[in-house]
């Protein structure tokens, strides 16, 4: 009698357990666990980067960081969308996915800009209980869902008829998702703007501008490096605090270079190069060593768990079909992907693929579910069977909104904070002259 009392009680017991957990269960409640292989990834977004003007360099040993990367890694051409739109191009690979009619139509009446589409990457990671940090990223915003996302968007931008930077480069420099990193953002943007004169005659170009087109295209020069000097103490600074499972970086800078000085690294490609072009000559070679230092920077705080990630979403060649811009993207040459990691495959030959497969590539390397809607697919052969195996394609029909919001008054009352740099940096340039 007291064995099947005993037996009863515990049937109970047991009965009451599942019952509270049946009414306390919804669907899609599960806790959200983080990623799952112990990977940490890294992704480097270098604006115009390409093979084509990559190679030489690298032949050359000029890149000491990147050089490596691609020894054990695996490489690709990413296959550019038309038009090479900058905002456009880094959207669709921090998502997956294309843009929709609402975002073209707000490309086209923007001249090229997007508000309001913090990377899918950072948001998908943080509401799967992981950490994200974007710095940079085109279209960025500081979306306030979580603390386990850190938006730092820093691109500031000069006016179109100063120095030819193009209007998609979004202005402000306290921008980001909480008060805390807006300090941090402001205080680095006091200290390279001190750094940033000294820093360019030290790293890029050490002269006198000269006249005409040459003194703007170095004034745009010195606020590209400006912008990607700030981005590169952010992003290292917020990563080391951090330790976030996904960084997002992009540097703008060398897109403005490649833009104004592809024709002085490159003379062949253009007959009847005047005489001057000898003095801008290293101008390009020098920021590619740069933004391998920026590499480098980022790569010593990592570990052997840690992916990275270069890519670019267009290539840059050399045109005449502007006056004054030697650099083109016009009939979208290919962009750059490198991929090195303890747990990438490697492959004899280059991948192909399009900007829309890196985020569900980036997705399986964590163990993250990844949305149905992404239009990418993974790069399976670039990973290693054991990796699938232990952490199988899982796949989820959760995605974010679109998220198109207007402007905000940050930037629309910018203008001023603007005017004052580019003066601080005439007068820096008049100075040294």
């Amino acid at each position: 009698m007291t064995i099947r009392r005993a037996i009863l009680a515990v049937v109970l017991v047991a009965s009451l357990v599942l019952m509270s957990f049946v009414i306390g269960w919804e669907p899609g409640t599960r806790a959200p666990e983080g990623p799952s292989t112990g990977i940490k990834i890294v992704v480097v977004g270098v604006d115009g980067l390409d093979w084509f003007l990559m190679r030489k360099l690298l032949e050359e040993g000029t890149l000491p960081s990147i050089t490596p990367l691609l020894t054990r890694g695996l490489t690709g051409e990413i296959a550019a969308d038309v038009p090479a739109i900058p905002e456009a191009g880094w959207t669709v690979l921090a998502r997956g996915r294309g843009l929709t009619e609402n975002e073209r139509a707000r490309l086209a009446s923007t001249g090229g800009r997007l508000f309001g589409l913090a990377p899918e990457l950072g948001r998908l990671v943080a509401r799967s209980g992981g950490t994200a940090l974007s710095v940079g990223w085109p279209a960025s915003w500081p979306v306030g869902e979580s603390e386990r996302l850190v938006v730092a968007p820093y691109r500031p931008e000069a006016p179109v008829h100063e120095t030819g930077l193009p209007a998609a480069i979004v202005s402000g420099d306290a921008l980001s998702s909480s008060d805390d990193v807006a300090a941090r953002v402001a205080d680095a943007v006091a200290r390279n703007e001190e750094l940033c004169e000294d820093e360019f005659r030290r790293l890029i170009f050490d002269g006198s501008a000269g006249d005409g087109e040459w003194s703007k295209h170095l004034l745009a020069a010195r606020w590209a490096f400006l912008s990607d000097l700030t981005t590169i103490d952010l992003a290292a600074s917020l990563m080391a605090d951090e330790e976030p499972d996904l960084t997002l970086v992009c540097f703008g800078g060398l897109d403005v270079i490649l833009h104004r000085f592809l024709a002085p690294a490159m003379p062949s490609f253009f007959e009847g190069s005047p005489p001057e072009y000898d003095r801008y000559e290293s101008v390009l070679t020098n920021y590619f060593v740069f933004i391998d230092s920026c590499v480098e920077r980022l790569r010593r705080l990592t570990d052997e768990n840690t992916v990275f990630v270069i890519c670019s979403t267009y290539g840059t060649h050399p045109s005449l079909d502007v006056p004054t811009i030697s650099g083109s993207h016009s009939g979208g040459p290919p962009g750059v992907l490198i991929l090195r990691g303890a747990n990438i495959a490697q492959r004899p030959r280059p991948l192909s693929l399009t900007g829309q497969d890196v985020a569900p590539t980036i997705l399986a390397l964590l163990g993250l579910a990844i949305p149905t809607d992404m239009d990418g697919r993974v790069l399976k052969e670039a990973l290693p069977g054991g990796l699938l195996r232990n952490h199988p394609l899982s796949y989820s029909g959760e995605t974010g909104p679109e998220g198109i919001d207007p402007a905000p008054s940050d930037l629309a009352a910018g203008d001023a904070l603007v005017s004052e740099r580019l003066a601080m940096l005439r007068a820096a340039m008049a100075r040294r002259e």
